[in-house]
């Protein structure tokens, strides 16, 4: 007697269009279309960039935190990020310092911040995380962590001891 296949998708995201578990999910779907009685297990993958934190999520348990943050051009935005257990936070870069915030002309790492992004660390050290992880993958900036920094209250002096001018807002 023949069994029947097993498959396992392990699929990242598509970019702009489906989340890592949509697109394992409609894995699934088809290979029942294809294979009748099969059995599919999805597991949500991820590159560091968009949909981290749910993988993570998906993997550990925990909680979907909703909060508000700037934007890399200093604008209100709603961010997520992931509060794992054991006090672990997932915060992704791209949540409040991302490519997908900004429409392509304003896309100008001369004129973004990843303060936002550390606006989210403190959120999560508030909710009691005690060990935060930053996903780096699809971030808008190239101010090298100093928005992030600063959002912390780190002061970040030049060799003359004058406060570094950053970038963005």
């Amino acid at each position: 007697m023949e069994r029947a296949p097993r498959f396992v998708f392990a699929s990242d995201s598509l970019k702009g269009t489906l989340s890592s578990a949509d697109t394992a999910r409609l894995l699934g779907v088809a290979a029942e279309r294809r294979f009748p009685g099969c059995s599919w297990t999805a597991i949500p993958m991820a590159d560091g960039g968009e949909g981290t934190a749910d993988a993570l999520l998906a993997a550990c348990g925990g909680e979907k935190i909703r909060t508000v943050a700037s934007d890399p051009l200093g604008r209100s935005v709603e961010a997520v990020y992931a509060l794992l257990p054991g006090g672990r936070a997932v915060i992704e870069m791209a949540a409040a310092s991302g490519l997908p915030l900004l429409a392509p002309e304003e896309r100008d790492p001369l004129a973004t911040s990843t303060c936002g992004t550390g606006q989210l660390v403190l959120d999560a050290l508030s909710r009691g995380a005690r060990d935060v992880t930053v996903a780096l993958g699809g971030s808008a900036t190239n101010d090298g962590g100093m928005g992030l920094a600063r959002a912390l209250g780190a002061r970040l002096l030049d060799e003359n001891g004058r406060e570094l001018a950053g970038c963005g807002a």
